[in-house]
C-alpha cells in the first residue's frame, strides 16, 4: 500500500468513526491527511469505495491479530479463550478499528462483494467451534447463532471496558470470559 492510500486510510478510520458517513466529507479526509482531494479520488474514486476499502483493511487487521494461536496440545476450552481474548484486547488496543467494523458491518455502503470475500477469511473461527461441537463440548448451536453470540459477547465486553477502564484487570477479563463460556459450554 502506497503512504499516501495508508494516510488517508488512517485520517478517516476517526473521522468515520466519530463522524458517520454523512458527517464526514472527503474534503475534510483530504485536509485532515495532508492531500489533496484530487489524490484521494485518484485512491478511492468514491467515499463508499473508500469505506469499502476501509472496512477490508480493519477486519485484516483483526483477522492478523487473532489467527495462528489454535494449539491442538491445550484445550478446546483454552483455545477459545485465548482466540476470544485475541478479539478482545484487539478492540481494547484498536478502539476505532474495532468500532469501525462494529459500526459498518451492515452498512449499505459495503459492498456485498467485500462482505463475502472478507468473511471468507473468518472461516478458520467457525471451524475452532465446530471442533467444540465435535468433541461434545459445547451446545448444538448453528453457524450464526453461535457467531453472533461471540461477536455481542466480545463487544459488550470492550465497551464495558472502555466505560471502566478502572475495572480492566486480568481477573475482570478472565470473568467475562467465564460468562461467555458458561453460555456455550455444557
Amino acid at each position: 500500500m502506497k503512504e499516501k492510500e495508508q494516510k488517508i486510510l488512517d485520517t478517516s478510520l476517526p473521522l468515520f468513526v466519530e463522524r458517520g458517513f454523512h458527517g464526514t466529507s472527503t474534503a475534510e479526509i483530504a485536509k485532515t491527511a495532508g492531500v489533496a482531494t484530487g489524490t484521494l479520488f485518484h485512491y478511492f474514486k468514491t467515499k463508499e469505495d473508500l469505506i469499502d476499502r476501509l472496512y477490508i483493511y480493519t477486519k485484516e487487521n483483526i483477522l492478523e491479530a487473532s489467527q495462528g494461536d489454535y494449539d491442538e496440545s491445550k484445550s478446546f476450552k483454552e483455545n477459545v479463550k485465548s482466540l476470544w481474548l485475541n478479539f478482545v484486547n484487539f478492540g481494547i488496543k484498536e478502539p476505532y478499528k474495532f468500532n469501525f467494523i462494529m459500526t459498518f458491518h451492515c452498512s449499505p455502503y459495503i459492498t456485498s462483494f467485500t462482505k463475502g470475500r472478507i468473511e471468507e477469511k473468518f472461516v478458520d473461527l467457525l471451524e475452532v467451534y465446530k471442533k467444540g461441537l465435535k468433541e461434545d463440548e459445547i451446545k448444538p448451536v448453528y453457524d450464526e447463532l453461535l457467531m453472533d453470540y461471540f461477536w455481542g459477547n466480545v463487544l459488550n465486553t470492550i465497551t464495558h471496558f472502555e466505560k471502566n477502564p478502572e475495572k480492566r484487570k486480568k481477573n475482570n477479563i478472565e470473568l467475562a470470559f467465564e460468562l461467555f463460556w458458561d453460555g456455550i459450554s455444557k
